[in-house]
C-alpha cells in the first residue's frame, strides 16, 4: 500500500511536471525565438503539454466528468502528437519540401475524428472500456485499448518511425553539434514510440498508469537541454543540409568561445584535419590557426590565407568573419567564410603590370620620342635656312634632311617598341604544348647569330604561347651575338624550367639587377629593349627570369616557375 502511495505521488508529480515543462517550452518557442523551426517546435510542445494535461485529469478525477473530459483531450492530442512530431522532424532535417501541406489538415481532421470516436466509443470499437480504481492517494481512470486504438497506434507509430529514419539519415550526413541534437531527438522519439506500444499491449508499471505522457516529460527536458547545451533552434539544420554543406567556399561555424562547432566539406578539403569542439588555437593546421585567430580576435580586415587543397595549385583566400548575436546583442558565435580571391589577386597583379607599362610608355613619349622630335625640328630649320638663306647651301640642306629622316626612323622604331611592349606584356591565357628544341631551332634560324653555334640539350615540352616564346628566344640569341662575343649558345633544362647560356664574356654582376629594365643597355649603341621584352614575355607566362653566370664564364638566363606546365 505504501508503495502505491509513493508511486502515485511520483506519477502525478511527473505528469504535472510534463504539463508545465512542455507548456513553458511552447510559450518560450512562440514568444522568444525568431527561427524557422520555432513554430513547429512550439506546436509540438503545446500538443505534448495538452496530452499530459488530459492524462492528469484522468489521474486525479477518475469516475467523474473531469476524467471523461480528460479522456477526450488525451485522445485528441495523442493523435495530434504523431503529426506534430513528424512535422517538426521533417522541418528539422530539411525534408519538409517533399511533405504535402494538406497532410497537416488531414492529421487535424483525423485526430478530431479519433477523439470523438473515443468519447462515444460505438460498440466498444475504439476502446474496450475505462478502468477506474484507487491508485495510492488518487482515484485514477485509464482506458483499455480496443481495435480502433491499435489502428491509431499503427498510424502514429508509422509517422514516428518515418521520422526516426529521417533523423538517422540526418545523423549520418551531418557532423558537429547537429549530430548531438539529432541523437537526442532520435532517442526521445524512440522512447515515446516504445512506451506507447507497451501501454497499448498492456505492459505497464501499474494497471492504472500510462507511462507515455510521463515520458513526454523526458522529451520536454531532453529537448530543453539540447536547446541550451547545443544552441538548439539558434542554428538551423535545414540551412546546414541545403546551403552550408553545399557551399563551394570553405566555411567554419564557431561558438561564442571561438570553438569549432561545425565545418563543411570544402573546409575539410582545404584545411585537412579539423575537429569539432576544439578551439581555433588548437587546429592542427598551425598556419591557418594563427591566421584565423588574427581574423576573429583582431580589428584587422582583409586577412588572407594561401594554401593548396589536396595537392593542387596554391589558392589565395580572403577570410570573412561575421559575428552572430542574439536579441540582446551578445555574441553567440562566428561564421567564417574563406572566399577564393586567387583570380582577383591575379587581376590586381595584371593591373599593376599594366600601370607599370603605362608609366614606361609615358617615359618613352615624354623623353625618348621627344628627343628625336626635337632633333628633327632642329635639322629641319637647318635645311630651311640653307635653302632660303642669302647663300643657298645644298649640302647643308641635304644633311639636314638626312638627319630629319634619321630622327623619323628613330621615332618609328620607338613606336614599334611601344606596340611590342603592349603585346608581349599581356597574360598568356591559352597556352599549348611547345617543344623547347623546336622553338630554339626556329628562333635561331631568324635571329642574327653570326658565327655562333646552337646546342640544345633538352627534349622538354612546356605549356606556352609559341610565337611569344620564340620571340623571347630570338631576343636572347641576338643579345648573345651583340654583347657576349660567344661561340656557343646552349639551351638546357633545369628542375623548375630551362636556361639559355653562352660561353662569352659574361655579364658584370653590377649590371644584372638593371639588365631587364626598359631602356637599359651596357652598349652605347643598344636600345635597351630586347631583354625588357624578354622579361615581359616570361612574366606573361607566369614565370620568372634571372641573369647569372654560366659554367663557362658567360651569360646565363634562367627561367623558373614553369612548374606544372612542364611536360616530359
Amino acid at each position: 500500500m505504501a508503495d502505491d502511495v509513493l508511486l502515485s505521488i511520483a506519477v502525478v508529480g511527473l505528469v504535472f511536471l510534463a504539463v508545465v515543462a512542455s507548456g513553458l517550452l511552447a510559450v518560450y518557442s512562440f514568444g522568444r525565438i525568431d527561427h524557422p523551426l520555432s513554430e513547429s517546435y512550439g506546436v509540438l510542445m503545446a500538443v505534448d503539454s495538452l496530452w499530459a494535461a488530459g492524462y492528469f485529469l484522468m489521474l486525479i478525477a477518475g469516475g467523474t466528468v473531469l476524467a471523461d473530459v480528460g479522456l477526450f483531450i488525451k485522445a485528441l492530442f495523442s493523435a495530434l502528437a504523431a503529426f506534430a512530431w513528424f512535422r517538426f522532424v521533417s522541418e528539422y532535417t530539411g525534408d519538409s519540401e517533399w511533405v504535402p501541406g494538406w497532410l497537416w489538415w488531414v492529421g487535424g481532421v483525423e485526430s478530431v475524428l479519433f477523439a470523438v470516436l473515443v468519447a462515444f466509443n460505438p460498440g466498444g470499437l475504439i476502446i474496450s472500456g475505462v478502468d477506474v480504481g484507487q491508485f495510492g492517494v488518487v482515484t485514477a481512470a485509464v482506458e483499455a485499448a480496443g481495435l480502433g486504438s491499435f489502428i491509431q497506434l499503427l498510424l502514429g507509430g508509422g509517422l514516428v518511425a518515418v521520422s526516426l529514419v529521417l533523423l538517422g539519415r540526418f545523423f549520418i550526413q551531418t557532423q558537429g553539434i547537429y549530430r548531438y541534437q539529432a541523437m537526442i531527438i532520435f532517442a526521445i522519439g524512440g522512447i515515446v514510440l516504445v512506451s506507447a506500444t507497451l501501454f497499448i499491449t498492456d505492459y505497464r508499471p501499474h494497471p492504472l498508469v500510462d507511462p507515455t505522457p510521463i515520458l513526454f516529460n523526458i522529451q520536454a527536458l531532453g529537448v530543453g537541454w539540447a536547446l541550451y547545451r547545443y544552441d538548439f533552434l539558434r542554428l538551423a539544420p535545414v540551412i546546414v543540409t541545403r546551403f552550408f554543406r553545399e557551399m563551394s567556399d570553405p566555411v567554419l561555424l564557431l561558438d561564442g568561445d571561438r570553438v569549432v562547432a561545425d565545418y563543411n566539406a570544402a573546409a575539410a578539403e582545404l584545411l585537412g584535419e579539423v575537429r569539432t569542439q576544439e578551439s581555433i588555437t588548437e587546429i592542427g593546421n598551425e598556419a591557418f590557426s594563427d591566421t584565423l585567430e588574427r581574423a576573429v580576435t583582431g580589428p584587422v580586415t582583409g586577412v588572407e590565407y594561401t594554401a593548396a587543397a589536396d595537392g593542387g595549385p596554391e589558392r589565395t583566400y580572403d577570410i570573412e568573419v561575421t559575428q552572430v548575436a542574439d536579441q540582446f546583442d551578445i555574441t553567440r558565435g562566428y561564421v567564417v567564410v574563406l572566399r577564393d580571391i586567387t583570380d582577383r589577386k591575379q587581376r590586381e597583379r595584371q593591373l599593376e603590370e599594366q600601370n607599370e607599362r603605362l608609366e614606361e610608355f609615358a617615359d618613352i613619349v615624354s623623353h625618348d620620342l621627344r628627343n628625336p622630335l626635337s632633333t628633327a625640328k632642329g635639322w629641319l630649320k637647318v635645311a630651311d635656312d640653307a635653302i632660303t638663306g642669302e647663300n643657298m647651301d645644298l649640302d647643308d640642306a641635304h644633311e639636314g634632311l638626312d638627319r630629319v629622316a634619321d630622327a623619323h626612323d628613330r621615332m618609328d622604331e620607338l613606336i614599334e617598341v611601344l606596340l611590342t611592349m603592349a603585346r608581349q606584356g599581356q597574360t598568356v591565357d591559352d597556352p599549348e604544348p611547345v617543344a623547347l628544341e623546336q622553338i630554339a631551332t626556329d628562333a635561331w634560324a631568324v635571329a642574327e647569330t653570326g658565327e655562333m653555334e646552337l646546342v640544345v640539350e633538352t627534349d622538354r615540352t612546356v605549356a606556352a604561347d609559341p610565337a611569344r616564346l620564340r620571340q623571347a628566344f630570338e631576343n636572347l640569341f641576338r643579345n648573345a651575338n651583340d654583347h657576349s662575343e660567344a661561340s656557343t649558345v646552349t639551351v638546357t633544362a633545369t628542375p623548375d624550367g630551362f636556361a639559355i647560356e653562352d660561353d662569352g664574356v659574361g655579364i658584370d654582376p653590377d649590371d644584372r639587377e638593371a639588365l631587364f629594365e626598359f631602356g637599359y643597355s651596357s652598349d652605347d649603341e643598344g636600345t635597351g629593349i630586347g631583354l625588357a621584352v624578354v622579361k615581359r614575355i616570361v612574366e606573361a607566362h607566369g614565370w620568372q627570369i634571372t641573369a647569372g653566370e654560366s659554367d663557362a664564364g658567360g651569360a646565363r638566363f634562367q627561367i623558373t616557375g614553369v612548374g606544372e606546365s612542364l611536360r616530359r
